[in-house]
């Protein structure tokens, strides 16, 4: 996956970009790109967050295709 798709992905989060929680605050789904923005991380935070990502996907790929 690109990390644009990965940006392109919807997410569910509440209305700060936050990921889900018990708060009462309500919950959302935008694109992960919007998330980002409003939680203001820098390119150099989300790209370690893709990378991050990219890795555990490969890990759970492995697992089950062997």
């Amino acid at each position: 996956m690109t990390k644009k798709e990965w940006l392109d992905e919807h997410v569910w989060v509440d209305e700060y970009g936050r990921s889900y929680n018990l708060s009462d605050v309500p919950m959302t789904v935008i694109t992960r790109n919007e998330a980002y923005k409003k939680r203001r991380l820098d390119d150099k935070t989300i790209d370690e967050l893709y990378l991050e990502d990219v890795e555990d996907l490969e890990m759970v790929k492995e697992k089950v295709y062997g």
